[in-house]
């Protein structure tokens, strides 16, 4: 799915209107209706009271347009519009059909108006839409404070909460509506993808309202948000003649004294990913664990008890994953240094100590083998490029050394980022809090080695991964309680992440 710059999206409003032979009213009224067909999956609409907040523009004429619906739904509706001299055409028109279905619009000032609120109220937000280019002034920034403290049963914004930007990073401290879940219209906005958005809005559900197919085609972006059906398209499906041996041969690089079970995670996630043959090297003092906790995994060891001081020969071998539980002993980093300096081309995951490795000794980034992918979470992620000023900042810097060293980057969060030597960055749209938990990124390595060793490129293995990643841990939490969920579950449900995609 392409995530549009707010200068595409009205370019995308008009193409719609001129090529599906609409006016721009009914494809307000057609957004509209897609969006109270979501609100009556989370709220029933029948006697609720919604408190909706326009503005003067299309993104309060949805506001209004949904304010009518809800009140042909029997709602209880209550409507405030930002008075001001002039409201776009499809604004006004809106403002007259709720009038005529007898709905009082009641107009008013941010410093010179109190909205009257109560804790059953549900505050719908359409004040200001996509096109806001500016930070928000005092005056709004009272107004926003005011409704964002009063306890209400739920918060919901159209597009995107009022005061946030689309493409560029909004100021400290900006005033800006805080939301429960935003519905966002056609594809995820970019600011709705990144770590800024924790504060201001919890969740969000993309509305398809049937944006013209072919502009959206014409479209060019770098920006992506993967979705079941780019996943689906890229699967490698298997016959009967099959073997282990096509489905190739992975090795996972880890483990030191007391940070075996890591490795164990891995190499299993591995076999579950559906890479034909899984072996590990790690210290000897971990032969005996994984030889216990996963059979099917073979076992090569070092010939230290307690830490990794030499790599193994990877004749074979079609992909590896490196550093998961590997710890930062001085032998240790003289073996990587060395494996690294052998520049073998193959497809190699880096991941945890592997990353501080490198964050040690930044030369051997230049060693790399072409599209290796580095899975930081931002720690690590800041240990190897420095500090960054804001989200947007951040994205830049790694678009810029992913170009320079022609490697591939999972930026892990919420939502994954997997940025590309090409500078296209895909968001991940899988996934929950549950996850956030011991070896969950362990898993993730051995699915991303698994992936490769089955022959995806190392760009699909990446976007597929934290795909299949997320969505493992989404069907867990079906069953499990987030609290609950450990990183052997997202193992355990990978199984039924696969057979969703058949669905």
């Amino acid at each position: 799915m392409k995530i549009f710059s707010a200068e595409q999206i009205k370019y995308l409003d008009k193409e719609t209107v001129d090529n599906q032979y609409i006016s721009s009213f009914k494809l307000m009224e057609r957004a509209a209706t897609k969006i109270v067909e979501a609100l009556s999956e989370r709220h029933k609409l029948y006697h609720n009271n919604f408190v909706i907040l326009c503005g003067k523009g299309n993104n309060g004429g949805d506001g209004l347009a949904i304010a009518r619906l809800l009140k042909e739904a029997g709602a209880f509706v209550k409507v405030y519009l930002w008075q001001t001299k002039k409201y776009s055409p499809d604004n006004s028109q809106n403002q007259e059909m709720l009038e005529e279905l007898g709905v009082k619009v009641e107009k008013f000032l941010p410093t010179k108006h109190k909205i009257a609120l109560k804790s059953t109220d549900i505050i719908v937000d359409a004040l200001f839409g996509v096109g806001l280019t500016e930070k928000l002034d005092e005056e709004w920034g009272m107004f926003l404070n005011e409704i964002n403290s009063v306890s209400c049963m739920d918060r919901i914004a159209i597009d995107i909460p009022s005061g946030l930007m689309s493409d560029v990073k909004i100021a400290d401290n900006a005033p800006v509506f805080k939301a429960n879940i935003v519905y966002t219209i056609q594809a995820p906005k970019l600011a709705l993808l990144l770590p800024q958005i924790k504060e201001i809005a919890s969740d969000f559900r993309v509305v398809d309202i049937n944006l013209d197919a072919e502009a959206i085609d014409k479209i060019d972006t770098t920006h992506y948000y993967i979705d079941k059906e780019y996943v689906q398209a890229k699967l490698i499906h298997p016959n009967k003649f099959s073997h282990k041996g096509q489905f190739g041969h992975a090795l996972i690089v880890g483990g030191s004294y007391g940070k075996i079970g890591s490795v164990v995670l891995a190499s299993k996630a591995v076999l579950k990913i559906g890479a034909g043959l899984s072996t590990a090297y790690l210290p000897k003092c971990g032969y005996t664990i994984l030889q216990t906790a996963v059979p099917e995994v073979m076992c090569e060891t070092d010939n230290n008890d307690e830490v990794i001081s030499a790599f193994p020969n990877t004749v074979g071998y079609k992909a590896i994953g490196i550093g998961i539980g590997l710890g930062q002993h001085k032998d240790t980093q003289a073996a990587f240094k060395n494996f690294l300096s052998k520049k073998e081309e193959i497809a190699l995951v880096l991941d945890a100590d592997a990353l501080n490795l490198l964050a040690l000794d930044k030369d051997l980034l230049s060693l790399l083998p072409s599209n290796t992918i580095l899975t930081p979470h931002p720690k690590e992620l800041e240990r190897l490029i420095g500090t960054w000023q804001d989200d947007f900042d951040k994205m830049e810097k790694v678009k810029e050394i992913s170009k320079k060293l022609n490697i591939i980057f999972v930026v892990k969060g919420a939502h994954s980022e997997v940025v590309l030597p090409s500078g296209d960055i895909y968001f991940n749209s899988t996934g929950n809090w549950g996850m956030a938990t011991a070896g969950s990124g362990d898993v993730l390595t051995g699915i991303l080695v698994g992936l490769l060793a089955q022959g995806y490129s190392a760009d699909k293995a990446a976007i597929m991964g934290v795909y299949l990643h997320g969505l493992s841990g989404d069907i867990a939490s079906e069953s499990i309680n987030p609290h609950s969920i450990m990183a052997s579950n997202l193992i355990d449900y990978l199984n039924l992440a696969y057979h969703s995609l058949n669905n």
